[in-house]
C-alpha cells in the first residue's frame, strides 16, 4: 500500500478542461442540438385602398405589381377584361390579346421567383378622360406609367415607355362599400409601340 502513488494535482483540472472543451465544441458544431434555419424577412403586403376612382385602381395596380401580389392584382380587372398589345415597328405587326387569367398568371410567375425585383412607378398626375368608343360612364387614363423595371439581380430590363401608347379603360360598378358608391375595374388595357 505504500507503493501507491497519489495522482498529480494538475491531472484532474486538465481532464475537466478537456471534457469541457469537447462539450463546447460539440454544442458549437451541432448548434446545441437544434436545427437552425435562416428565415427570409416577412414582408407585409401594402395597404390597398377601396378602388373608388380609376386613379386609385392604378395606384393599387402599381403596389400589387411591385409586391407581386397576384390576388390583389387579379381583383383589379373586370371579368370581361381584354388586354391588347401591338408593336407597330414590327414589319408584320401582330395583335396580341390577353385575358384576366393571363394577367394574373404573369404576376404569379413573377412571385414564384423571389429574386426578381419589380419597380413600377406611376406619373404624379393622372388625367382621366373618356373614349367615345366606350360605353357611357367608362373612364380612360393614357400613359399612366412613368417607369417599369424588372431585375433578377444579374440583368435589368427597363421598359421603354417613351415609345409606347398605353391606355387603361375602366368600368364603374355600383358598390355600397365605396365612399362614392362606385368601384372601378380595368376593362381594357391597350399597348401600342410606335
Amino acid at each position: 500500500m505504500g507503493d501507491t502513488q497519489p495522482r498529480p494535482a494538475l491531472r484532474v483540472p486538465n481532464a475537466r478542461i478537456a471534457v469541457l472543451a469537447i462539450l463546447i465544441c460539440a454544442f458549437a458544431l451541432t448548434g446545441c442540438g437544434k436545427k437552425h434555419r435562416i428565415l427570409a424577412p416577412v414582408i407585409q403586403p401594402p395597404a390597398y385602398e377601396i378602388p373608388f376612382a380609376p386613379e386609385v385602381v392604378l395606384s393599387n395596380l402599381a403596389k400589387a405589381y411591385r409586391t407581386k401580389d397576384s390576388t390583389e392584382y387579379r381583383s383589379l380587372f373586370d371579368d370581361n377584361y381584354q388586354g391588347t398589345s401591338i408593336d407597330m415597328r414590327d414589319p408584320s405587326p401582330q395583335l396580341l390579346m390577353f385575358t384576366k387569367a393571363e394577367e394574373s398568371q404573369h404576376i404569379a410567375a413573377l412571385a414564384r421567383r423571389p429574386a426578381v425585383l419589380v419597380n413600377l412607378q406611376l406619373r404624379p398626375v393622372l388625367v382621366r378622360t373618356a373614349d367615345s368608343g366606350d360605353p357611357a360612364g367608362w373612364a380612360v387614363i393614357q400613359n399612366p406609367i412613368f417607369a417599369l423595371e424588372i431585375s433578377d439581380g444579374l440583368d435589368l430590363l427597363v421598359v421603354g415607355l417613351d415609345e409606347e401608347l398605353i391606355e387603361f379603360h375602366f368600368i364603374p360598378t355600383l358598390d355600397s362599400s365605396s365612399p362614392t358608391d362606385t368601384t372601378w375595374k380595368i376593362a381594357k388595357w391597350v399597348e401600342v409601340r410606335q
